[in-house]
């Protein structure tokens, strides 16, 4: 299948198509949308067909229940069997990485390879950590996470940066949206969102890129917790923050292409 310039809707998310060639989902961030992805989503598109993700109560997708991460990744393997024809290559940043492991730990079948950027669900439980997700979840304090913490864990200065901080400042006025944010953060308290589990039982090729400089899922603790739980993927790391693919596109692409030719899809003779 081939599409280009596309908009479909599945339930009410909104994906969008472009390219042609071997299908790869890119699934962002809490607050964020496909738009993220701007810096890599137009070349990786003239050798794949993309379908880019706006999770529910993001970019143009509706929302219909309360948002959660662990509701978010139970929800991707469905959408992946009504988009087209996997398998896929997966590229998940953060809420959108642990959503990606844990569709390629429980429905291999869906998944060609695995591209993981700052994934969530690695983060170690304490009272500092949940404490911080209570905060940054409580919808009064909300609004002003969404404005800040992007200047602190986009390290580089890029028009894609530059257009995701804006972005992220927009939708601190939409209550919708700052209720989603709110929401998401606090379950990132939830037990469940632990992504060790699914990640010892993925047997799916897997590039795990990380922003060592990110400050909100640290290289030096969620970083490595996930490369020992992933112990054989491949790992590549870059002197940025939360999003390689919009603070070091030209990096992050050719890390990304070398990883995909060195692991092609197998075809029915």
């Amino acid at each position: 299948m081939s599409t280009t310039g596309d908009t479909r809707h599945f339930d009410g998310v909104a994906v969008h198509v472009a390219g042609t060639g071997p299908a790869v989902v890119l699934l962002h961030a809490n607050g964020g949308s496909h738009h993220d992805f701007a810096a890599v989503a137009d070349a990786i598109s003239r050798y794949a067909t993309v379908y880019s993700v706006d999770w529910p109560g993001h970019g143009e997708s509706a929302l219909s229940t309360t948002p959660s991460a662990c509701g978010f990744a139970d929800l991707l393997p469905g959408l992946l069997e009504a988009i087209a024809d996997g398998p896929y290559t997966l590229i998940g940043n953060s809420l959108g990485g642990f959503a990606a492991v844990r569709t390629a730990a429980r429905r291999p079948d869906l998944v060609a390879r695995l591209v993981l950027v700052n994934p969530g669900g690695f983060t170690p439980r304490s009272p500092l950590t949940l404490g911080v997700c209570r905060l940054f979840g409580t919808p009064r304090f909300a609004p002003t996470v969404m404005r800040l913490l992007p200047r602190l864990y986009l390290r580089r200065r890029t028009v894609t940066t530059i257009a995701i901080r804006s972005a992220l400042v927009e939708a601190s006025h939409d209550p919708d949206r700052v209720r989603t944010f709110a929401h998401l953060w606090r379950s990132f308290t939830d037990r469940r969102h632990d992504a060790r589990a699914d990640a010892t039982a993925v047997n799916s090729p897997t590039l795990l890129v990380w922003g060592t400089r990110d400050p909100v899922l640290p290289w030096i603790t969620d970083g490595r917790r996930a490369r020992r739980a992933l112990p054989l993927a491949e790992a590549v790391t870059f002197g940025c923050g939360h999003q390689a693919f919009a603070e070091q596109p030209e990096e992050f692409l050719e890390a990304l292409r070398r990883f995909i030719d060195s692991r092609p899809i197998a075809t029915e003779p």
